[in-house]
């Protein structure tokens, strides 16, 4: 695969990645309005988002160069911040 090639699917694997972190606050969102934060459910639940989340970069690592993912982290990087407080580390 050519260079360009790479880069427009590296472009097409973070738009998904955007989409996947956006749906994966969506659904921590819709946790939190139907459970107390104290409730077992709404913890077990945040805990399987983080997971996705999680595994979804651990995918996008080992298809891509760690360059070629921080060059294309760093421009979404004000959505991680949001991400950083629906999925804490």
């Amino acid at each position: 695969m050519g260079p360009i090639e790479n880069e427009e699917k590296l472009d097409d694997v973070m738009a998904s990645y955007k989409n996947i972190r956006e749906a994966l606050s969506g659904l921590s969102d819709i946790i939190t309005i139907n459970f107390n934060e104290k409730d077992f459910y709404h913890a077990a639940a945040v805990d399987n988002l983080k997971a996705l989340h999680d595994n979804v970069l651990e995918i996008l690592k080992a298809s891509f160069t760690p360059r070629e993912i921080r060059m294309r982290l760093r421009e979404v990087e004000y959505d991680e911040k949001e991400a950083e407080q629906v999925f804490p580390l």
